[in-house]
C-alpha cells in the first residue's frame, strides 16, 4: 500500500501460481488514486515489487492485464522493462463498451 498523510492512496496485489508448474509466475494488479496519478507512487510500488521479487530466488516470471487505452499505464509498464505478450479481446466491460487487455510481462531471473 502507499499511504500518504495517513491516507491509502494505492495499493498493489501479487500473487503466485498455487501449483508447482506455474508457482514461479506471479501476476499483480495495481490501482492509484486519480488524485495522485502522476507522482511516481505507482512506479515505486512496481519497483519495489521487481527488487522484491529478484530476492526471492522463487519469482521468475511477473505478468499484468492492462486496458488498451491506459496508455499511462503502458508506457509506465514498458519503461520497467515489461512487454507486450498478447491481447485478449473484449476483456473489460466498462460503461456498455468493450475494451481489449493487453498482456505484459517481465522475467525476473536472467535466463
Amino acid at each position: 500500500m502507499a499511504e500518504i498523510d495517513g491516507e491509502i492512496v494505492g495499493n498493489l496485489t501479487f500473487r503466485v501460481g498455487k501449483r508447482s508448474r506455474n508457482s514461479h509466475v506471479g501476476e499483480f494488479g495495481i490501482s492509484v488514486l486519480k488524485k495522485y496519478l502522476g507522482m511516481t507512487i505507482g512506479n515505486k510500488m512496481i519497483e519495489y515489487l521487481l527488487a522484491w521479487s529478484r530476492t526471492t530466488g522463487d519469482v521468475r516470471k511477473i505478468n499484468l492485464k492492462v486496458r488498451e487505452d491506459n496508455i499511462r499505464a503502458i508506457t509506465l509498464y514498458k519503461k520497467l522493462g515489461f512487454k507486450e505478450e498478447g491481447v485478449l479481446s473484449r476483456e473489460f466491460l466498462i460503461e456498455e463498451g468493450f475494451f481489449n487487455a493487453i498482456f505484459m510481462g517481465i522475467c525476473i531471473d536472467p535466463s
